[in-house]
């Protein structure tokens, strides 16, 4: 607009004039009066402008909507700012926004409280909540009053501003369009700033962009903070000018825009760009691989067969995942001592080419097995018995032990630990590790609440929308998925990272997926024929759906509490079912409760063990009566245990060492 000196002045005259009457004309309307008492928000004294974090747009307007069916056009709250998708300012009178936060504070959960044994669509919705330092509530109709008196004080002082005079195009934060043809700008300015809404992701939906330069007072803390969190993961620089150094943070400072080597203004590398699949061509055999950053680490394509106890015990189902080239876990359940794990091993390194190694899923929480495992790991690796990797199942260590773990692996030669965290919190706490790690590749296995076999009470995408930036922000962690996936257009996105576009975020590619109860149909694996084709004949569910397992068979599947105490999905079979209605009406009672309601039911308890269950009541007379040990003979024992250890009908026992008890 300005095309001298005198020009410039003029300009900036009647723009602080019309600075100035965006906080004169609303202070009329809405004067300062003593604060109010602080009631449910004790961080802030209430005011007509309140920042709420972590819900969505659409759960907080809902909330507004519901709100307002009980106000007048007076005392109606507004949603006014949308700094992000879970980044939003609403405005009010101060004493009907006082009631607004109540009303939130009721409705969510707003203490933090730990909820990670409630399934998560039970669960009251975090939230965070802050009043601003503002007099009037502002971006809302409520100063369309305020609004309408500057305009004509504006227009009376002869302070006109004219958008064709724009030389560059200027964009609204209202919606991003461009504001040079706007003839009375001077009016749509103080609209802008008091009665329109801002919309930030909006505004900045550039096609194109590679740097963002904030110009404005507000520092590492202003409106270059909100615009790096929208762009964050998108390959795009943001540099604010008003600040020397960054500080540790991830926005670019002042500094950066006189940086002689143009490498150094380069934009960062987007989420997308980083980590989503290549195609890569070996020059040795011309072949066509997939490159992620689990198949660097493991020189293996970037799909995995986790450690499933029992059908990653066996040497023969392991190595043939190995022969066909992909990564997997033996698992530790079923190995009771020493030799069994070295014979195992030895079993496995004999059946798979030459070059390959074992990888090891043990479990820290079942001390009796990890005790065994854990030093006969190190003490074979010491030995040069090739083993890669330690998988720690069942949840994470405390950062002491599993720093104390990497260690002691890294010392005698393996090459990655894998972490499996059930929540926000363990998630966290894998970052944790990794940075105090940060030369140690840790594979980070995801499966959240939908996965087979054990899994937790997590949504699967939320915790990784909240936390994937931290993630990723340590290059040793190799980010794995595994969720009931199996297909091509269910397992694509999440490697690519489309997954997370319908969440209004970045692309988030996981680095690699995993796959276990699908398997446990192939052709090389253990369980019988009968078996695999009841795990076919699961429906199964969509992924909105998996938590009506909690409360009955849904798909074919139900949830039941393992011998862990951790809730374990499994085929509702009669067995299982039956042990559904134990877990109900038995383990779900006090510990001191428990002995008490299995006597009352002990008959049904013995008949529907021996109608339903795969393990029958062992006592039983020569007779054929049911009965409790102590009244059996010697004899009687012995014969119950051929019957039970002892599959006639196939002439071979259950496990070959029993036929040395």
């Amino acid at each position: 607009m300005a095309t001298d000196e005198e020009s410039f002045y003029h300009i900036a005259k009647k723009a602080i004039g019309l600075w100035i009457l965006t906080g004169t004309f609303p202070q009329l309307d809405y004067p300062l009066v003593d604060p109010l008492p602080l009631e449910a928000n004790k961080n802030a004294v209430p005011t007509p402008m309140v920042a709420v974090l972590k819900l969505t747009r659409t759960q907080l307007q809902a909330q507004i909507d519901q709100f307002n069916e009980h106000q007048s056009s007076e005392t109606k709250v507004h949603l006014s700012l949308i700094n992000g998708p879970r980044m939003h300012v609403v405005s009010g009178v101060t004493s009907s926004l006082r009631q607004f936060v109540n009303t939130l504070t009721t409705n969510f959960d707003t203490a933090g409280s730990d909820q990670t044994r409630i399934p998560y669509s039970q669960r009251k919705p975090r939230v965070a909540i802050k009043y601003l330092s503002i007099n009037g509530p502002y971006h809302s109709v409520l100063l369309e009053h305020a609004c309408s008196g500057a305009c004509k004080y504006a227009e009376e002082h002869g302070w006109l501003l004219d958008g064709h005079g724009l030389r560059r195009p200027v964009k609204t934060y209202e919606d991003g369009s461009n504001i040079q043809g706007i003839a009375d700008l001077s009016q749509y300015l103080l609209r802008c700033m008091m009665v329109f809404r801002v919309d930030w992701p909006a505004a900045v939906d550039l096609p194109g962009l590679t740097h963002v330069v904030d110009f404005g007072p507000g520092g590492i803390s202003g409106i270059g903070s909100i615009v790096q969190r929208i762009y964050e993961g998108r390959g795009i620089a943001v540099i604010c000018a008003g600040a020397f150094v960054s500080y540790g943070s991830s926005m670019r400072a002042k500094a950066d825009l006189y940086r002689l080597d143009v490498k150094d203004s380069l934009p960062p590398k987007s989420w997308a760009k980083e980590f989503a699949p290549q195609l890569v061509r070996c020059a040795g055999d011309n072949s066509l691989h997939i490159d992620t950053p689990m198949s660097r680490l493991l020189g293996k394509p970037p799909v995995m067969v986790a450690g499933m106890t029992p059908s990653t015990i066996s040497a023969e189902f392991v190595s043939a995942v190995m022969r066909a080239g992909y990564h997997i876990e033996l698992s530790g359940g079923g190995h009771f001592s020493e030799p069994m794990l070295r014979d195992k091993v030895d079993k496995i390194l004999k059946l798979v080419d030459p070059g390959s190694s074992v990888t090891v899923n043990s479990i820290y929480v079942n001390p009796f097995l990890w005790n065994i495992q854990y030093p006969a790991l190190q003490a074979m690796r010491r030995e040069g018995i090739p083993m890669d990797g330690l998988c720690i199942g069942a949840g994470v260590p405390s950062f002491e032990v599993c720093n104390d773990i990497i260690a002691h692996i890294r010392e005698v030669g393996f090459r990655h630990i894998g972490l499996k965290p059930g929540s926000v919190s363990t998630i966290r706490l894998v970052i944790k590790i990794a940075q105090a790690n940060p030369d140690f590749p840790i594979m980070l296995q995801w499966t959240g609440g939908r996965g087979g076999g054990h899994h937790s009470f997590e949504d699967f995408h939320q915790p990784i929308l909240e936390t994937y930036g931290a993630i990723r922000t340590c290059k040793n962690i190799v980010l794995v998925a595994g969720s009931g996936f199996g297909g091509v257009d269910d397992t694509l996105p999440y490697l690519t990272g489309d997954w997370s576009l319908r969440f209004d975020c970045a692309p988030m590619p996981f680095d690699g997926i995993l796959f276990g109860s699908r398997v446990m149909v192939a052709k090389e694996g253990g369980a019988s024929d009968a078996v695999k084709e009841t795990i076919v004949a699961a429906a199964g569910i969509d992924d909105s759906e998996w938590e009506q397992t909690y409360q009955g068979p849904a798909g074919g599947i139900v949830t039941v509490l393992s011998e862990l105490g951790e809730p374990i999905h499994k085929i509702a079979t009669r067995g299982v079912m039956f042990w559904k209605e134990l877990d109900d009406t038995v383990f779900s009672l006090p510990r001191d409760k428990r002995l008490p309601a299995l006597l009352a039911k002990k008959q049904y308890i013995i008949d529907r063990l021996n109608a339903d269950f795969q393990k029958p009541w062992f006592g039983r007379k020569a007779n054929g009566k049911t009965a409790d040990l102590e009244e059996m003979t010697y004899a009687e024992v012995a014969q119950r245990l051929l019957q039970v250890l002892y599959i006639s009908h196939q002439s071979r026992w259950i496990d070959v060492t029993m036929r040395n008890l």
